[in-house]
């Protein structure tokens, strides 16, 4: 009798040890998993836009100027941006302040909000040229990285060199010249589609940026 009654306690003990153990993971998963919710701060990097994606460069237009559009409704407080290029042999980057360039490839917005008067920022870069042993209408690609202890953001853009000086007013057009290729504005080569923009190269070292509209 006395052994059944060991063994009926001992079974009760074990029950209510493995209900006790069960009841603190469930309790212990809830909590990290709340505390985790409390902590998550990303953003939809689909609320993060540009003007441009595309810009041209040569020797005396060598400031490229874009602006930001924020419209999360999560603010980004101190986002470091930053304008990396795929390839650096030919051209290096820097903030332009609006009076110098700080030699570095990225900087600081002191902050990124949905519906106020930081939702929409100017910034310049300013390029540096470290060779001019490159063809006319070379393409260099990059990406503008918005990022910060939560969320990091990547935009592709296209900076094209030009083997030359851009000047302001327009140079007569050489009627004479001749298509050689129709890109994109990643470089590859296509046919033209309505509503979708393209650049013409034409054997004179000329370029055009068009659009045709249905």
């Amino acid at each position: 009798m006395k052994n059944r009654v060991n063994i009926i306690v001992l079974i009760l003990l074990i029950s209510f040890n493995s209900n006790a153990q069960n009841n603190f993971s469930i309790k212990r998963i809830s909590s990290c998993s709340k505390h985790a919710s409390s902590q998550l701060n990303i953003i939809d990097c689909n609320n993060v836009t540009y003007l441009e994606d595309t810009f041209y460069v040569s020797v005396n237009n060598n400031i490229i100027s874009n602006t930001i559009y924020y419209n999360d409704s999560t603010s980004m407080i101190y986002p470091s941006h930053c304008l990396v290029l795929d390839d650096t042999s030919l051209i290096s980057v820097s903030y332009f302040t609006g009076f110098f360039p700080t030699g570095n490839n990225c900087h600081i917005f002191t902050h990124l909000t949905q519906n106020s008067t930081r939702d929409t920022l100017d910034f310049d870069f300013e390029i540096t040229l470290s060779s001019s042993n490159f063809a006319n209408n070379t393409f260099i690609n990059g990406n503008l990285v918005l990022f910060d202890l939560n969320s990091t953001c990547t935009n592709p853009i296209t900076i094209i060199l030009e083997n030359g000086f851009l000047n302001s007013v327009e140079s007569p057009i050489n009627l004479n010249r001749k298509l050689i290729k129709t890109i994109d504005f990643l470089g590859r080569e296509i046919k033209p589609k309505p509503s979708t923009p393209f650049i013409e190269i034409y054997n004179d070292g000329g370029t055009e940026k068009k659009i045709v509209l249905e």
